[in-house]
């Protein structure tokens, strides 16, 4: 079963594909700022400090959120 969190639009986003699109120094801040916490609180903290850092709305904190939990990534060869 895949782990998906929700962003302020309600779009689900799978949680682990999340990851890999975050700001890897980021990432790490937050992980020692607020570990250990849900996988939800982690990813609306990203989204609030990466518009921070970045002056941009993160991709997946969009209305049109393009890794929707109905996305499934390429199988392995």
């Amino acid at each position: 079963m895949r782990k998906t969190v929700v962003n302020e639009y309600g779009v689900n986003i799978d949680y682990d594909l999340s990851v890999s699109f975050m700001d890897d120094d980021l990432r790490e801040e937050i992980h020692g700022d607020l570990a250990p916490c849900t996988d939800q609180q982690f990813f609306d903290e990203y989204a609030k400090r990466h518009e921070q850092k970045f002056n941009e709305v993160w991709e997946l904190a969009k209305e049109n959120a393009a890794l929707s939990a109905t996305i499934r990534p390429w199988p392995s060869a």
